[in-house]
């Protein structure tokens, strides 16, 4: 008996003939054809026909640490009932800590926060309170973090952040990540309290960090957070960082810390105007106006108006002195800039200088 030859498979340039008639009077053959792999509308429709029959999605097969894979479930989420939603949320809950800090995963996290409703948040929450404090300090974890925070809206939720950040908010203040967690803290919570608590005693040390006195920025409406500010406003007001604080806190403010900045700065005023950050502070103060007419009375002299030609940021505080000051002040005003004028040479200086007293002769 011949032995039967089996047929060696190789690449061939012959187009395979397709013998079944079902398939030659189908308008697109290939989708009469069994795929091995996934597309991504078969992909989408996979997941379509597991909600259609109520069964519970696996969170290992939707677990979305793949670009596409996110994508595909952020598009999923957007167009979910809120029954499929639930199937969701059910499913990745028990990993969501994770999911707030994959790279691809925390885009879809934030979609979901977005999506779903006060109860379905509140139980996402509550499965990931215990990694709250990693995911905070997580650079990709913090803008999940911090889109979760902006929704708050139930007493539960609050509860759940002031335990688990208890005792740790001003050394989340001063970390690159979590100190925007706990400035959106402080501007959705509706008790804020708990956290202004943990900073009293340590204002000064917040304001004078790169990323502490973000958060102090968020606070200054607070009585006791500006008493503390002003407690050390001379300090403050020199400072790259502190400055901000103090002019933080005169634009929310105005009149009504007016005798406390004034007692502060008195007789030092011309000295602060020669400084860099110390004169943008006097900048700011020059628009509250008891604080301007004492600004005024310490500095329209023919000395000190001299000394502050000759300075650049001297010079600023002229200019923005020359535009809010009074019709009563300007005409004196004028009279001892141009007087000044006489005795300074700068080329650097003149656009300045000009600014100046056309701000005092148009009126």
């Amino acid at each position: 008996m011949d032995r039967v030859k089996h047929p060696i498979y190789s690449h061939s340039k012959r187009k395979p003939q397709v013998n079944d008639k079902k398939v030659l009077e189908s308008p697109n053959p290939s989708q009469e054809r069994i795929s091995t792999t996934y597309s991504d509308a078969s992909y989408a429709n996979s997941i379509d026909s597991s909600f259609q029959s109520e069964k519970s999605l696996d969170a290992n097969t939707f677990f979305p640490t793949s670009k596409s894979g996110s994508k595909k479930l952020q598009q999923l989420i957007a167009k979910s009932r809120p029954e499929d939603l639930s199937k969701i949320i059910e499913s990745i809950s028990p990993k969501i800590a994770d999911l707030m800090i994959d790279l691809y995963g925390n885009y879809m996290c934030q979609t979901l926060f977005h999506n779903c409703s006060a109860s379905q948040r509140l139980l996402l929450l509550k499965a990931m309170r215990l990694r709250l404090i990693d995911v905070a300090y997580h650079p990709r974890g913090t803008h999940a973090l911090q889109n979760l925070i902006a929704m708050t809206s139930l007493k539960e939720e609050e509860t759940i952040y002031r335990e688990e950040f208890q005792g740790k908010f001003v050394e989340m203040s001063k970390d690159t990540n979590a100190s925007h967690v706990v400035q959106r803290l402080l501007v959705t919570l509706n008790n804020r309290y708990f956290i202004i608590r943990e900073f009293l005693g340590k204002v000064e040390d917040l304001s004078v960090d790169k990323l502490g006195v973000c958060v102090i920025k968020k606070c200054c409406n607070d009585p006791e957070i500006m008493n503390e500010i002003l407690g050390s406003c001379l300090m403050l007001i020199q400072h790259p960082y502190g400055n901000y604080a103090i002019q933080s806190v005169l634009e929310l403010w105005k009149e009504e810390v007016a005798y406390e900045f004034i007692g502060s700065v008195s007789g030092k005023i011309l000295q602060l105007c020669f400084q860099k950050y110390a004169s943008n502070v006097i900048e700011k103060a020059i628009k509250v106006e008891s604080i301007r007419s004492s600004i005024i009375k310490e500095l329209l002299t023919d000395e000190k108006v001299l000394e502050l030609l000759n300075n650049q940021y001297g010079c600023y505080v002229l200019r923005t002195l020359s535009k809010d000051c009074d019709l009563s002040y300007k005409e004196s005003f004028l009279s001892i800039v141009q007087l000044g004028l006489k005795k300074v040479h700068s080329q650097k200086l003149k656009p300045l200088w000009q600014e100046i007293t056309d701000n005092l002769t148009l009126h």
